[in-house]
């Protein structure tokens, strides 16, 4: 992997570490990521502009670097890679604020743009139950657990398609740079990953949020959107969006995702599971939390839940 380096990018590094995932070293105290490229190679243009745009208005973001041949992806051993300039100032334990710094840029492209989120979603759902249905004893935690899951995740559609009929947007619904995913890979968090940024409402990276703070016993969240929301005006399009969003379980679909890619092991999802309860609880105090903003529909048998 030296040879390719310097061949490719003209540095020559002392030593180049493998973890597995990506290789790094540094140079004169800079650190630099060669990670393998996983995205469609179409929106690599895409991917590379949005980074420098970033880059340009001081973002948080790692630098995408281009090889010799001012080519974004790099084939080594016909492996597609994309080296990084890492931003050392990346922290571990994201906040709210953290977030907000990138979501408050407008950016559109076509090609990293997510909407239709019912669609997505049911298209996601539909692909996992045929999956299970295939591979079902393989996954016993999983099978016993999943029909809950899905009927959470139909919730949720529902009340994103009743958003998109009832409501009207405003100018501040329109496209920022978010994020594909606010956690992966076993609980790294991915916020300057350029890789990672896509195009979508605001309401994506806060609910987000909110689902990751129940489970990393995040006490502050409710002070931390009390000051988010005195500085961040939401329509009460985006304010149902943010709710359908929270209701969508991610966390258990991307964990799921990583059991069947036997990159985590099954027992894992028991931490969701065991704390189902305790969770149905949080987001109803949600619902209460932002139903102060904007009276929205409410999900009727979430409000009839006792504790």
């Amino acid at each position: 992997m030296n040879n390719a380096i310097l061949f490719y990018y003209n540095l020559k590094p002392d030593k180049i570490i493998n973890n597995n995932s990506y290789y790094y070293f540094y140079i004169n105290n800079v650190m630099y990521h060669l990670i393998t490229y996983y995205k469609n190679i179409d929106d690599a243009e895409s991917i590379y502009k949005i980074n420098n745009y970033m880059l340009s208005l001081g973002l948080p973001v790692h630098k995408i670097i281009m090889n010799k041949d001012s080519k974004i992806i790099t084939y080594i051993d016909n492996v597609p890679y994309i080296l990084y300039q890492i931003n050392l100032s990346y922290n571990k334990n994201i906040t709210l604020k953290d977030i907000n710094i990138i979501s408050k840029s407008s950016y559109y492209n076509k090609n990293l743009a997510r909407d239709n989120w019912d669609t997505l979603w049911a298209n996601r759902i539909d692909y996992l139950e045929y999956h299970i249905n295939q591979n079902g004893k393989k996954y016993p935690i999983i099978v016993e657990s999943f029909s809950y899951f899905v009927g959470m995740c139909e919730n949720a559609i529902s009340y994103i398609r009743n958003t998109y009929d009832e409501e009207k947007k405003e100018y501040t619904d329109n496209y920022v740079i978010s994020h594909d995913k606010l956690i992966y890979n076993n609980n790294l968090y991915s916020l300057y990953d350029p890789l990672n940024i896509i195009i979508d409402h605001k309401a994506r990276d806060l609910a987000e949020y909110i689902k990751l703070s129940f489970f990393n016993d995040n006490f502050n969240i409710y002070e931390e959107l009390e000051e988010h929301f005195k500085n961040n005006y939401y329509s009460r399009y985006g304010i149902r969006l943010l709710f359908g969003r929270v209701l969508y379980p991610s966390f258990y679909l991307d964990m799921y995702d990583q059991i069947i890619t036997n990159t985590l092991n099954e027992d894992k999802v028991l931490e969701i599971i065991n704390r189902i309860n305790d969770y149905e609880d949080y987001l109803k105090n949600i619902f209460i939390f932002l139903n102060k903003i904007y009276i929205i529909p409410e999900v009727e048998w979430l409000m009839k839940k006792t504790s």
